[in-house]
């Protein structure tokens, strides 16, 4: 599956990890940052916490990846 870091602050203040399917991740290509395929969200922190240090997976796709 395909992972996406959203470049859009959630209410929360955190960033967001999505799927290339999430209907919450940002359409505009210059609003996201590709993260790379891994088999379970879990994977795609890692890479995620290159670019930000507060993050959150998304509640929804999450529990689909």
């Amino acid at each position: 599956m395909r992972y996406y870091l959203s470049k859009i602050k959630a209410d929360d203040e955190t960033w967001e990890i999505h799927t290339v399917n999430c209907q919450h991740l940002p359409k505009e290509h210059d609003q996201r940052i590709y993260l790379g395929d891994f088999l379970h969200c879990i994977h795609a922190l890692p890479v995620a916490k290159l670019y930000f240090r507060t993050l959150r997976f998304c509640p929804e796709c999450s529990l689909i990846a």
